[in-house]
């Protein structure tokens, strides 16, 4: 008799923790489309500007620099989205944040060591003498951002994140690498709007439905 409550409690457990984590899941997507179509228009956006001016411009590949936008968006971010909505501090969500966090780390750190070094190369050193080798950043940064799309589309559980994440990764990495110079940007443009904007809308759609 024991050993069957025993059981039961184990099993009853075990439901609690399984409901408790969905209802963490559903709580962090709601609302999350926010900050996922913040962060896609704001790529889109500064993607599009950098492709401009390195095309049609005299500053050529030095324009990459106004990815250093990216630093200004998190506080532009907090004033205009953190005020309507706050994600529960759980798990799911500190989890989340390490990945997105990890990802901003490696590709901030691409950017800032390899942007001086172009330009220390181009000035001091003779390309016909010491040939430099060239590193594909942009589609090392959208294989980053497609892989913790995925990770996060799946922590979620969400299919729709995931697909278009997978899809704007290994997609977009491989047309980055044969559109290279300013098109590389406008593939960046395009894997923003595939795997940030597109499934923020999804998530959207999906909120106004449950709320009807």
């Amino acid at each position: 008799m024991e050993t069957t409550e025993n059981n039961i409690t184990a099993e009853r457990s075990l439901e609690i923790i399984r409901n408790s984590i969905e209802q963490s899941r559903r709580d962090i997507e709601r609302g999350s489309w926010k900050d996922m179509m913040f962060w896609g228009i704001v790529v889109v956006l500064i993607a599009l500007m950098v492709a401009y001016l390195w095309e049609n411009t005299s500053m050529g590949g030095g324009a990459n620099g106004l990815w250093g936008l990216c630093g200004i968006a998190p506080f532009l971010e907090r004033r205009l989205l953190r005020k309507q909505f706050r994600k529960p501090a759980t798990f799911i969500s500190k989890t989340l944040g390490y990945v997105w966090g990890s990802f901003a780390i490696m590709a901030g750190s691409l950017g800032f060591i390899c942007f001086p070094l172009v330009a220390l190369y181009t000035k001091e050193v003779n390309p016909a003498v010491v040939p430099m080798i060239y590193l594909p950043i942009t589609a090392i940064i959208i294989l980053f951002m497609g892989l913790a799309g995925m990770i996060s589309g799946r922590i979620l559980g969400s299919g729709a994140i995931t697909v278009c994440c997978f899809l704007s990764g290994a997609l977009g990495s491989v047309a980055a690498l044969v559109f290279p110079g300013p098109n590389e940007m406008i593939v960046l443009a395009a894997v923003s709007f595939v795997g940030l904007i597109i499934p923020a809308l999804i998530i959207r759609g999906k909120e106004k439905k449950e709320a009807r």
